[in-house]
């Protein structure tokens, strides 16, 4: 291929992918973890990864494969994912009273308003773009590039609903720009391997009950403070740049046969920004006025720690987790082709979510999420030589435990049902487009936990639905 073309179309895709990456948006899989497949993927609910022919989103899922594509390959896809979330059930504070907002009557009483609201509906509408392209340098090497949304999820319930000690707003997107690169060693074997440069930001908001979280403390000898009385909305703001590397290898045992192995390395990912407190003024009091030894309330109760209702300094770990995913695709005739791909991801280095300001702990809210696996099955089958139908369903499994799942990230197991097309379009030689729709059946699982001390130690019975849908479509050119 000539030089300057190869150039050319490199800064082309370049130029694509930095752009994509200023509108991202999320798609939830297990956990906070997001697919990246592109449209035929989807259409295939991720059997055989990216080991089908000519597959470009092998430049960050499995380098390898790139190797075997023998001519430059553009593609870029947007996907809407539409997901649908809804808590059912009871929220008490510490002492087992249903959660409530609280008031004083004329003699200083605590009044108890009980707080009714489910928190409506916690889901999300999200477009989420991504973008791959393969550039074969010579007979043995390929140069890949992509743009992905590896690390995505959202929840957002009414700021007064019953569970506001829980969560309010969650928010954590990831997008990420990837250079790779293939060598085949021989015309039956590959190897390649990349790095990624990412972006993540995440946000998060909750009620801090001060005098409940101040009833824990035993500097107070467990003093009845009555729950719920005020509001003091936290919202934390972070975000960070990090790398990381992938790699993987082809091996195509027979003619019909193309197997793949891949890994995507841990990585790790420390996000910083600031905090801010919307508080009412006796709030505002808690945390400003001294009381005892010329510390506020708030000192006392979260000993080593200040609170600044004008916000301050604030970090938190996110690592993405390692993953590894074996392919396997045969071809059992020029019409049909079916891939099927298990897939392990190291959830267990999730261990906690905290919370730091100025190098104090603000909270540390426990997770101890576990390994998981998905299992994906699906192929296409070529009804003319320029259209195509693609099927296909997958099991993921949740990584969160019963003991632990809160609000934030409600997950369950989940399915994933597919179906899609694709079409080459004769009037353009190279071009063509893909389809493909894919629901989720999300387990209903239960939220039967107790928050942190320092969030109040309320407790939440109840349980979470949830369902999604994605419609995604491409554009592929085949140079």
């Amino acid at each position: 291929m000539n030089n300057k073309k190869q150039q050319a179309q490199a800064f082309l895709g370049l130029a694509l992918l930095s752009g994509l990456m200023a509108t991202a948006g999320s798609v939830q899989a297990g956990g906070f973890m997001t697919p990246t497949a592109n449209t035929a993927g989807w259409g295939r609910a991720f059997g055989g990864g990216s080991m089908f022919k000519n597959d470009p989103s092998a430049a960050y899922n499995n380098p390898a494969a790139m190797a075997f594509i023998d001519k430059t390959i553009s593609q870029f896809t947007i996907n809407y994912a539409n997901i649908d979330i809804k808590y059912k059930g009871s929220a008490y504070d510490y002492s087992g009273r249903p959660m409530s907002d609280t008031t004083l009557d004329e003699n200083y009483s605590p009044i108890y308003h009980d707080r009714t609201g489910n928190g409506g509906q916690a889901g999300f509408e999200a477009w989420v773009p991504t973008g791959f392209m393969v550039i074969p340098i010579n007979d043995r090497f390929a140069f890949g590039l992509s743009q992905v949304v590896p690390m995505g999820a959202r929840t957002t319930y009414d700021q007064d609903w019953k569970g506001r000690d829980f969560a309010v707003d969650t928010r954590i997107e990831t997008v990420g720009l990837t250079g790779s690169l293939s060598f085949k060693v021989n015309d039956e074997f590959s190897i390649g391997g990349g790095a990624i440069l990412q972006h993540t930001k995440g946000f998060v908001s909750q009620n801090v009950d001060l005098y409940a979280a101040a009833a824990q403390s035993p500097d107070f000898g467990m003093i009845p403070f009555p729950a719920g009385q005020g509001f003091a909305l936290m919202r934390v703001k972070v975000d960070n740049n990090s790398l990381g590397w992938f790699a993987g290898m082809t091996w195509k045992p027979t003619a019909q046969d193309t197997l793949g192995l891949n890994y995507h390395a841990k990585i790790k990912n420390k996000l910083e920004g600031k905090y801010n407190m919307h508080a009412d003024p006796g709030s505002v009091a808690l945390m400003t006025t001294p009381m005892v030894d010329g510390k506020t309330l708030v000192e006392m109760a979260y000993p080593g720690l200040q609170l600044f209702p004008g916000g301050a300094k604030a970090s938190t770990q996110l690592d993405i987790p390692a993953n590894a995913s074996l392919d396997w695709v045969h071809d059992f005739s020029d019409r049909l082709t079916l891939g099927a791909s298990v897939t392990w991801t190291q959830w267990s280095s999730f261990e906690a979510l905290t919370l730091k300001s100025n190098g104090s702990t603000i909270v540390s809210i426990p997770y101890k999420y576990k390994n998981t696996w998905m299992y994906s099955f699906g192929g296409d089958y070529k009804l003319t030589d320029d259209f195509t139908v693609r099927a296909g369903v997958a099991f993921d499994q949740t990584p969160t435990r019963n003991s632990t799942r809160d609000p934030r990230i409600p997950d369950g197991d989940r399915t994933f049902a597919s179906l899609g097309f694709g079409y080459n379009i004769r009037a353009i030689p190279g071009l063509s487009i893909d389809g493909a729709y894919s629901r989720q059946f999300v387990e209903t699982v239960k939220l039967k936990t107790k928050n942190v001390d320092r969030l109040g130690a309320g407790s939440l019975d109840g349980k979470s639905e949830a369902k999604g849908e994605v419609v995604s479509l491409s554009a592929t050119y085949a140079f």
